[in-house]
């Protein structure tokens, strides 16, 4: 797969756990290349998502598999975002996400340049439990490390 002119490496699943469930890295960029990297993720059931944020290092987006998700852009009301979505998050928007179901949600989640957010994504999946509120102080400061915000 190419992306921009460069090769996306096909992994073998290589796998990393968000919020204690399991993400499967499909695809990550070229070594030196500032290219696209996606994974697989596992939203858990009930899963009241992360503080509104802003990434400014990269842009991310959702391709929803299965279930539905709840998604805020901006100040907007979270609006539903059911199989098939497409969701889009530029760096600079604030945006959130939700799974209030009571079933898993699975997402394609993908990140341009890949070697920054795919770095956020097992940083930050690694210290959100499953189920209840991370440290506060240790989520900031891996936004902060990852030239991202927190934001009310």
């Amino acid at each position: 797969m190419t992306h921009g002119g460069t090769v996306i490496r096909p992994v073998d699943a290589r796998r990393f756990l968000y919020a204690g469930q399991p993400t499967a890295v499909l695809g990550e960029p070229t070594p030196g290349v500032d290219s696209l990297a996606a994974a697989e993720i596992v939203i858990p059931p009930s899963f009241a998502g992360p503080v509104p944020h802003v990434h400014h290092g990269f842009d991310e987006a959702l391709y929803v598999l299965e279930g539905v998700l709840l998604l805020t852009y901006g100040q907007a009301d979270p609006v539903e975002a059911p199989v098939g979505a497409f969701c889009m998050a530029p760096r600079g928007v604030r945006h959130t996400f939700a799974n209030p179901a009571g079933t898993p949600a699975r997402v394609l989640g993908l990140w341009s340049p890949g070697v920054a957010g795919l770095g956020f994504m097992r940083d930050i999946g690694a210290v959100l439990p499953p189920g209840g509120a991370p440290d506060p102080d240790l989520v900031a400061e891996i936004y902060h490390r990852h030239a991202s915000e927190l934001l009310p």
